[in-house]
């Protein structure tokens, strides 16, 4: 065994949820322009728009729209036609960005205008300008049009989030730390008990664990267990892509989360590979709960903890 694998043993050796979500909401519109688009009203004239490649939540204003994630870049022209026929044609005044992915940052160049704000973490910017591979996709990234950046950017690890005013309504909003990225961000509507948490909360499927850009089992455990502090049992979590989930969903997520962290260490600390725990089939105990791919999430799991250890934030 190289000095490599049994350094990374031993520091995993010394580091080392029952209410059903809304299965869907009714639609606010009988017609739309895109058949692939959905439009849906989560609480209080605070919309969300399914079908775009992730969700897109919009809050309208009287002046102009807050938006949440733009989806994917196939579905931008459809989305920014849907917007402006269901909800409103004015311009996306504030925009934030819940990580990089392409499926939630992908119409940013075509919502945003000139005076759009697009708020999202550092790290996400810096993703969204640079040259990369991602081995697990087998895909190399370019830097996205400047015009699509994020404009307004902030650092903070700390718990206190930060605060934006948008048509007399407070957003609250912050670092999720290492999850699902290095950037995940939450977007908080407190007087509508509605929090958007992008890629960190999945509706019943396995995470994807971007370990290339900072993702990593442990983060996603410590963010999940953040979020359900966060939520009572009426709060509505929007997640990646799906339909909106409660803190019992986020409860099932960490025991998942937090089960399958265990399996991979254990095995892990007796010389087990990736292969072999697929074999094992680590997630069997939630495999009737949760839909996607397995072998993707256990795989990108082990290496996420790998490259965790590198950064310092496996114990």
């Amino acid at each position: 065994m190289c000095a490599s694998r049994r350094q990374f043993l031993r520091a995993l050796g010394a580091g080392s949820v029952a209410v059903a979500g809304l299965s869907a909401l009714a639609p606010l519109r009988a017609q739309k322009p895109e058949p692939s688009l959905a439009l849906a009203e989560l609480r209080d004239g605070l919309l969300l728009v399914a079908g775009a490649g992730s969700n897109v939540v919009v809050l309208p204003g009287p002046d102009g729209l807050l938006v949440v994630d733009s989806g994917a870049p196939q579905h931008a022209a459809a989305l920014e036609r849907f917007i402006a026929a269901e909800i409103s044609d004015a311009p996306v005044q504030l925009l934030f960005n819940t990580h990089w992915h392409l499926e939630h940052t992908g119409g940013n160049e075509v919502l945003a205008r000139p005076g759009t704000t697009i708020v999202a973490h550092e790290n996400t910017r810096l993703w969204m300008t640079t040259k990369f591979y991602v081995d697990w996709e087998d895909r190399r990234y370019l830097p996205r049009p400047p015009e699509a950046h994020p404009n307004k950017t902030f650092f903070s690890h700390e718990p206190q989030p930060l605060e934006a005013t948008f048509a007399g309504d407070t957003v609250l909003y912050g670092h999720l730390r290492e999850a699902h990225t290095d950037g995940d961000v939450y977007v908080r509507f407190p007087d509508r008990n509605v929090i958007v948490a992008g890629g960190a909360v999945t509706a019943r499927r396995y995470p994807l664990l971007d370990y290339i850009t900072g993702g990593w089992i442990g983060g996603l455990e410590e963010v999940t267990r953040r979020l359900i502090d966060m939520c009572d049992a009426d709060t509505l979590v929007v997640p990646e892509a799906g339909p909106p989930q409660r803190r019992a969903d986020l409860e099932a997520q960490l025991e998942m989360v937090a089960t399958v962290r265990r399996r991979i260490e254990e095995m892990a600390l007796e010389g087990h590979g990736i292969d072999e725990m697929i074999a094992a089939n680590i997630t069997k105990d939630f495999d009737s709960r949760f839909s996607g791919d397995s072998a993707l999430f256990i795989a990108n799991a082990y290496h996420g903890m790998w490259q965790g250890r590198l950064r310092g934030t496996v114990a």
